[in-house]
């Protein structure tokens, strides 16, 4: 299949994205319950029997960075080995909670003023989310876990399933016991037909098991023991989390009555507004809604919904040409016009009353044109670029590209995703054809006004002046791949389009979000609007300031550049093509040191695409010419760690070349542009290291326990060893000290510092290593 870029793809069709934000299945499948600035009780770090209030500064999955309430400085936890509980956990049972020393010395009694004012504005951390420390849903959904599936269209009903795929929170569970008759199921883990294994027997009756094929092969009680038993002896392997599936259970009550009519989306074709009639009541919060054409068949046909009074595919009649939806007419309709008053009087009926149906928002951010990507509801397996046909209340019309088929979907259907979700999970994304000689032109529904385009609302186009000095944040590469410009259009969405573009070409798009973000009200003139920087499976968002009048455009611009320590021309509202002849700054003349404001580290991150290209070597060449700079010489005194040296095992010829093969075939798929050339450098070394025996632990001799060691130190040590100092640079720049260096592990590694594969795992036998002697680190100093 061919490549497909959605930057690429949205500037040629000139159109944006549908908002990350308005997919809130997606987004609760990335939060994992912690958040910046929530509160904990955390035992102090040299009494563990004591505790005090902290703060979370920075949550990088189960590694934290806290400060206590009234400390200046903060520390990175562990909170899968540390002490941790959420406020009101001391009280509860008893454990005595007061400040360190240092806060109480400092403070006195006013430390009780600065606790309470704390724990006033403050938001705790909850139990599940440090019992689930620190893992997102889609992190915690293993392959073989068992589930409960609610059936269609009976909601005491259920079956046992098996998870066989987790694609971002995407499942593709097969039904227990099944044979041919039943198809494996594609669901989001947060539908609420999902429940977790035990569900049901927890329940009781009414609540049972029946196996939701066309013939229930189980219908023996025997049979359906030992099937039910072999599933309990399955799940003990793969333990399913209570809390990971849970169903709705805010659901309203509903005034439903057997016998109301009133019209539905048709389930078989989501495309037409059919009328439906409630057929069963279940309890006080479910009932089954089946279309008249299949009174007596809707179970076989798939011609029924199972609601609640919130249920987004049912509407009070009248509702479908009042929004302007297809309606079709039953089969008993005579010849003409549909007329519902005629059809209730012909079929001795009443029609739901509109109190009945639950007040539904309707749609906010989603506009005609905007892109997406939708699951195809005639086959899950199958996900599309999709384009935002039209939208009526709280149902959006999709158009699945390229079939050119448009389907209905609730706003809060988890069949859509946002764009580029495909490519975040590694799933195939059915693309349209983009060659510019097939680009069809899409007809404009709203003629936008000229008052509109002439208001301080409106914006020009922003350009993109890759030319110009990008500063030492941006990747030159990937700003030359961003489109020339981007708009015109409404101001608050063309700046935001802006600056997440200059988020999505840096090295270090949390950071570079970081930096933006402002903390408490805006200055006069400006606005908090929600940013996103995405890696992986992790998401980072803050509020960043925009403009919100067309005359502070430009200043706008200029001041975002300036911080990025850019060419100030680097992006805004004027195109250099030719910045040796057109750029104002001169950029390419003046020295860059110029434009950087001593904040950061000078320029362009080690490897750049930016930087002078240099002539390949060949692997004797540069172990030579490197071997020199690995040996590091102190000062007396010095407390840097000494480096550790790479002892290779011999290992036979087969086994030798089977391995090398295996890790050529496995290299790493996403470092920065910042690490590639130092990682080809190792990838073509004939003599890379192989693990770290136990026995190098003995070799090493510290002068102090890494635990004391500082940002510098763990630099130091990282830039002397020959596997990890392409990677010493990247540790600084996180501000990872000794304390935080044990507690990397390799999930934390490669989500969150957004390592490749090869930096993680060498980085992880160091880690190893230096924890090793930690713990053992008087024994070693002894000998």
């Amino acid at each position: 299949m061919a490549e497909f870029d959605w930057n690429n793809y949205l500037e040629t069709s000139k159109s944006v994205a549908v908002p990350e934000e308005l997919f809130s299945h997606v987004e609760t499948s990335l939060y994992n319950g912690i958040k910046q600035n929530m509160l904990l009780e955390v035992c102090h770090r040299n009494n563990p029997d004591v505790y005090w209030i902290a703060e979370i500064t920075m949550v990088c999955g189960h590694v934290l960075r806290i400060k206590f309430i009234g400390a200046e400085s903060d520390f990175w936890c562990d909170i899968s080995n540390t002490k941790v509980h959420p406020l009101g956990w001391c009280g509860k049972y008893d454990e005595l909670i007061e400040p360190p020393d240092a806060i109480n010395e400092k403070y006195g009694d006013k430390i009780i003023d600065i606790m309470k004012n704390a724990l006033m504005d403050g938001q705790s951390v909850s139990i599940e989310a440090l019992n689930n420390k620190g893992l997102s849903p889609i992190d915690r959904i293993k392959v073989g876990m068992k589930v409960e599936v609610q059936n269609l269209i009976d909601p005491y009903r259920y079956w046992i399933a098996t998870v066989c795929e987790n694609v971002g929170g995407r499942l593709l569970v097969r039904y227990d016991g099944c044979d041919e008759d039943l198809q494996q199921l594609w669901i989001f883990f947060s539908n609420p037909r999902l429940s977790s294994f035990g569900y049901v027997t927890n329940k009781g009756s009414p609540w049972q098991f029946k196996y939701p094929g066309k013939v229930n092969k189980f219908s023996c009680k025997n049979k359906l023991s030992a099937q039910l038993r072999q599933s309990a002896e399955e799940a003990i392997k793969e333990p399913t989390p209570p809390d990971l599936f849970v169903p709705n259970q805010s659901l309203e009550a509903h005034n439903f009555v057997t016998g109301m009519k009133l019209e539905a989306l048709c389930p078989q074709d989501m495309r037409t507004v059919r009328p439906a009639t409630v057929s069963k009541v279940f309890n006080n919060f479910h009932f089954l809604v089946a279309l008249d054409d299949h009174a007596d068949d809707y179970e076989d046909a798939n011609a029924a919904w199972l609601c609640d009074s919130m249920h987004p595919y049912i509407y009070p009649i009248g509702w479908a040409q009042r929004h302007g939806l297809a309606f079709k007419s039953p089969k008993a309709w005579k010849e003409g016009p549909f007329d519902w008053d005629e059809y209730l009087s012909a079929t001795s009926s009443v029609p739901a009353p509109d109190y009945c149906f639950g007040t539904k928002q309707p749609l906010k951010g989603i506009e005609v044109n905007m892109k997406l990507e939708a699951v195809n509801p005639q086959n899950h397996e199958e996900i599309h670029v999709a384009r935002v046909d039209c939208v009526a209340e709280h149902m959006v019309c999709v158009e699945l590209l390229p079939l050119g088929e448009k389907y209905w979907f609730a706003q809060r259907s988890d069949l859509l995703l946002p764009a580029g979700w495909c490519d975040a999970n590694n799933y195939a994304l059915h693309i349209p054809d983009v060659s510019a000689a097939k680009q069809q032109p899409v007809e404009e529904v709203k003629l936008i006004k000229d008052d509109i385009k002439n208001s301080e609302e409106w914006c020009d186009r922003i350009y993109f002046n890759y030319k110009c000095y990008a500063g030492p944040s941006i990747s030159r590469n990937k700003l030359s791949q961003l489109p020339k410009h981007v708009g015109p259009g409404p101001l608050t969405l063309v700046l935001k389009e802006v600056l997440n573009k200059i988020i999505s070409a840096s090295y270090k798009p949390a950071k570079l979000l970081k930096d933006w973000e402002t903390e408490g009200p805006p200055e006069e003139g400006m606005r908090l609007e929600m940013l996103r920087a995405k890696l992986k499976s992790s998401t980072y968002h803050a509020y960043v300031p925009i403009a919100t009048r067309r005359a502070q455009v430009p200043a706008f611009c200029r001041a975002a550049c300036v911080r990025l320590q850019a060419c100030p021309a680097l992006f805004g509202t004027h195109h250099y093509s030719r910045p040796r002849a057109a750029c104002p700054h001169a950029c390419h003349q003046v020295d860059k040191a110029t434009f950087h404001n001593g904040t950061e580290r000078r320029g362009r991150p080690k490897g750049s695409v930016n930087g002078k290209k240099k002539k390949k070597k060949g692997a004797h060449e540069k172990r030579d010419k490197e071997q020199p700079s690995q040996e590091r010489e102190k000062e007396p005194g010095e407390c840097s760690p000494r480096p550790v040296r790479a002892v290779r095992k011999r290992a036979s010829p087969d086994s030798d070349t089977e391995t090398s093969s295996t890790s050529r075939d496995k290299r790493i798929s996403d470092v920065s542009d910042a690490e590639e050339p130092e990682l080809k450098k190792l990838r073509g070394a004939r003599d890379a290291p192989r693990p770290f025996e136990r026995d190098l632990a003995l070799e090493l001799k510290l002068s102090r326990n890494p635990l004391d060691w500082s940002v510098d130190d763990v630099y130091a040590y990282l830039s002397s060893t020959d596997d990890c100092k392409p990677v010493a640079e990247r540790m600084k720049r996180e501000e990872i000290d000794g304390e935080a260096f044990v507690m990397l592990d390799l999930p934390v590694i490669r989500d969150f510092l957004h390592m490749k594969k090869e930096f993680a795992l060498q980085l992880s036998k160091h880690i190893a290593i230096v924890r090793w002697y930690t713990h053992n680190f008087e024994q070693n100093c002894g000998s």
